[in-house]
Formats: C-alpha cells, structure tokens, sequence
C-alpha cells in the first residue's frame, strides 16, 4: 500500500498513468467517474465532499459547474494539484482512515463523493467510516462511492486470478454481496452498480 509520500511521488503522472492503463485496477474508470458527477445536482448551493481527492478527477467537471467542493486526502502533492484545479475550493490534509477530521464535521453535504481511495480501509472499518458519513449528509443527502469492486466473491477471486503478479495485495476491495447486506443492517439505503470487469458504484442514502 502506498504512503503518502507514495503518492505525492506518483501525483504529476496519476492521470496520465491511469489513461494509458488496461484492465485491472482501472477498467471503466473514466465511465465511473462520469456516472458519479451525473448523479450530482449541480447549483451554487449543492456542497460536495471528496473523500480522498486526489488530483481532483472525480470533482473538477462539477466544480467548473459551481458546485462548492470540499476534499480530503492524506498527499500534500495531490492537494497541490486539485488546489491548483479548483482553487474556490476548501481542503484538508488528513489522513481518512482515521474518519473524517473535525474540520468537516460541521458541514452538512448534499454529496459526499470518493473515487478509488476506500479500498485503502480495511472492510470493518469500511462500515463505520460509510455510518460516520451518512451523520455528515442533509436529510436529502447521497454518498456515491466508486472504487475497484466486485457484485460477488467469487468475480473478485476471478479478477485476482487473472491479474496475477498485478493483483494488489495490500488492497482491500469491496465485494457488493458482503458489504450491501452491512450497511442495510445499519439502515441505510444502498445500491450497488457494477461498471466494469473490476469497478462498481456505491450508492448510499
């Protein structure tokens, strides 16, 4: 697993790389991406959480639209990067796999987004940090998760297979038949959409 400083090195190359990538990790990641600013509301009152920003990939389109961003990620680099992308916009250096900082803790969003970050978060951890930021949505709020995910164990046993010396093994990915039956339990609303070969969407209300 990368560190920060693993990616504040990879941060000048990060979208070229993906663009020039096939297969796993990043099959359909620009189709994911698409289909998550979609799903957003754009108006300059709609406020939007990036949850590991990175770049800004996911956030930038909707940002040119007016819509208020706030992001997180743990790579000063990568901040540079998105600051320098959307620079109305607020950010904070932290690490979320520690949960969200008090920073945003007063802020109520109408989504709270994130794009190939929450696999860095080890799958128990996954349903508590996904509860802790359903409390930071309005009453209408949505978060849209989209990562490196598999509708079903065995797809995802499949994938690593495939991959072979690719695979990463300090990842971990979410399978749609074990985390949707978690979050439900919590009483949350939740939809999962399956992308591509090895990426889906998580839709939380």
């Amino acid at each position: 697993m990368l560190t920060s400083e693993g990616f504040d090195t990879w941060a000048g190359d990060y979208e070229e790389s993906i663009l020039n990538s096939t297969g796993y990790p990043f099959d359909g990641y620009y189709d994911l991406l698409a289909y998550v600013q979609n799903i957003v509301e754009i108006n300059p009152d709609t406020y939007v959480l990036d949850i590991g920003i990175g770049t800004g990939a996911l956030t930038y389109e909707i940002y040119k639209k007016g819509v208020q961003i706030h992001g997180l990620d743990f790579s000063p680099k990568m901040i540079e990067l998105a600051k320098a992308k959307m620079p109305n916009g607020e950010f904070f250096l932290v690490d979320f796999q520690h949960g969200l900082p008090s920073e945003v803790g007063c802020h109520k969003y109408d989504y709270i987004v994130s794009s190939y970050a929450i696999h860095h978060i080890e799958d128990p951890l996954k349903i508590n940090f996904i509860v802790q930021m359903k409390g930071n949505l309005k009453d209408s709020g949505v978060i849209v998760i989209a990562d490196v995910s598999f509708r079903t164990q065995e797809d995802h046993d499949q994938c690593k297979i495939v991959s072979g010396d690719h695979w990463d093994h300090d990842e971990y990915y979410m399978v749609a038949d074990s985390i949707v039956p978690q979050l439900e339990a919590q009483g949350l609303e939740v939809e999962y959409i399956q992308k591509s070969s090895c990426g889906g969407i998580l839709i939380i209300k």
